[in-house]
């Protein structure tokens, strides 16, 4: 099962394989929805990168919130 989101194409059973996501690759890849990893994002609770105005969660961070939770 495939889904878009901002024009990037991620399987479901995909894991993570780049150095960091975008929040709504992140998102869909852990099965929530984007505003809750910008939720936790802002409350300092999911370490981010910002790369300009991008946001971005290292992959490092995806394996700590698929071992531990938010």
């Amino acid at each position: 099962m495939k889904k878009h989101i901002e024009n990037a194409t991620v399987g479901i059973e995909q894991k993570v394989s780049r150095a960091a996501l975008g929040i709504a690759d992140a998102a869909l890849s852990l099965g929530l929805h984007p505003d809750t990893l910008r939720r936790k994002a802002n409350a300092g609770e999911l370490k981010i990168i910002r790369v300009g105005r991008r946001v971005l969660i290292p992959a490092s961070e995806m394996e700590r919130v698929l071992r531990e939770g938010l």
